[in-house]
């Protein structure tokens, strides 16, 4: 018996991992987020103490990274994050 399929391929892989395009766009995001984490790094007017945790931080792909960048780009002190949430 012949088998004939006219379906095309989804977005998907069949156990649900996400295709080049979605990958491609996650790493765009990370990308541009460790961008900006390196202009805050070279930001002297952001305290020593905010560029140490920021830099750690991106070693470590931490998950509050983008949290801690968004603080020191506004100039708030990242003492003012509630770490009991998730990232």
């Amino acid at each position: 018996m012949a088998k004939h399929s006219s379906a095309t391929t989804r977005g998907q892989s069949p156990h649900g991992t996400p295709d080049a395009t979605q990958t491609t766009r996650t790493a765009t995001i990370v990308n541009a987020l460790k961008q900006r984490a390196q202009t805050v790094l070279s930001d002297k007017s952001i305290d020593p103490q905010t560029r140490n945790i920021i830099r750690y931080a991106l070693e470590i792909n931490d998950p509050w990274l983008a949290k801690l960048v968004r603080c020191a780009e506004t100039r708030q002190s990242v003492e003012t994050i509630d770490f009991s949430q998730t990232p």
